[in-house]
């Protein structure tokens, strides 16, 4: 077009269905994207959590997710911004997704945007995802397919022929009837600065998200915690089966208490190991493990003892612990 002719917003799709990318065909660039994207955080994960790395956060207490290193959540951020913005406001006008797909990134006019607003359009992205994703969902709804972020940048997602098409078009037109093709005659909408769009995505964060992830997080990770020690102990509980079975058996022969491990043919205590137990021994028919090895901090050194009550006929077992809290025991025991 004339570069000093007046400029029109790109129509609506309802005026111009040709034009305006739809919802799935977004989404199957973004799927195009993230195949890409995922070589390159395969890369910095490798290289970020080498081998001296992992063994400590794995050790650690905290959930998989909090274990990460930062500079790997700040990479996070920082590789899909450049991939996005670069892309968007390079001569391409697209990612490679929406390049396969004949999809281009404009502002409401249909021009190129410039780095400023292509990240003023990829930290919308963060608003568009709070809620339940319905930011992204109303690129299925508005007039031009635009999505939270597309609103709040002054953009729209187009396809290439279409958008070919209506210049074409635009440019044929008399004046007097190019705001019939082009909707309104006023200058497109110059969109919320990226700078702007960041302070939004950092105060919403810091006011809304972060507050309520702390509240999320004080309740998730006792919980998880407590889920992790009780299946630590779990194991060493489920090691006593043969102990007790041969108890029962010596009970039922000798009508008395078994001395040790010897007495019914079992390993030393400390042979008898796993991951989170150093020792199973056998006192006075009473089996008493012993945590250790990789246990959890809060258990390591602690102990259940499963004593027999009863006689031979009507044998049961009662499960207590002298120093292990009471929280982090199965409910039989407690």
């Amino acid at each position: 077009m004339n570069a000093a002719a007046p400029l029109y917003r790109l129509p609506p799709h309802a005026q111009y269905p040709g034009l305006h990318a739809g919802f799935w065909r977004r989404v199957l660039a973004y799927l195009i994207d993230a195949l890409v994207l995922a070589p390159i955080f395969v890369v910095l994960y490798l290289l970020i959590v080498d081998s001296a790395v992992v063994p400590a956060v794995m050790q650690s207490g905290w959930p998989l997710p909090l274990r990460v290193p930062p500079l790997l959540w700040l990479l996070g951020l920082l590789v899909p911004w450049l991939y996005y913005a670069l892309c968007e406001a390079s001569a391409w006008q697209a990612t490679p997704g929406k390049l396969a797909l004949g999809l281009a990134v404009t502002d409401e006019c249909g021009r190129r945007i410039g780095f400023a607003r292509a990240s003023g359009r990829f930290f919308g992205k963060l608003l568009s995802g709070l809620a339940l994703d319905i930011g992204y969902m109303l690129a299925g709804w508005t007039a031009r397919k635009q999505a939270l972020h597309d609103l709040l940048a002054g953009c729209c997602v187009v396809r290439r022929s279409g958008l070919d098409a209506w210049q074409r078009e635009l440019a044929a037109t008399p004046a007097p009837e190019a705001p019939m093709r082009g909707g309104s005659v006023a200058a497109a909408h110059a969109g919320t600065p990226g700078w702007a769009v960041a302070l939004i995505v950092i105060g919403v964060g810091a006011f809304v998200v972060l507050p309520l992830a702390g509240v999320l997080a004080a309740i998730a990770i006792p919980a998880y915690q407590g889920y992790s020690v009780r299946a630590e102990v779990a194991q060493g509980i489920a090691m006593t089966a043969r102990a007790r079975a041969l108890i029962a058996e010596y009970i039922g022969q000798r009508g008395a208490l078994p001395p040790g491990n010897r007495a019914l043919g079992l390993p030393d205590p400390e042979v008898i190991q796993a991951r989170y137990v150093t020792s199973v021994r056998v006192a006075g028919g009473k089996v008493v493990v012993t945590y250790g090895n990789q246990a959890n901090v809060r258990i390591r050194g602690g102990h259940v003892v499963i004593s027999p009550i009863g006689n031979a006929a009507m044998l049961r077992w009662q499960c207590s612990s002298p120093d292990i809290r009471v929280r982090y025991l199965p409910q039989s025991c407690r």
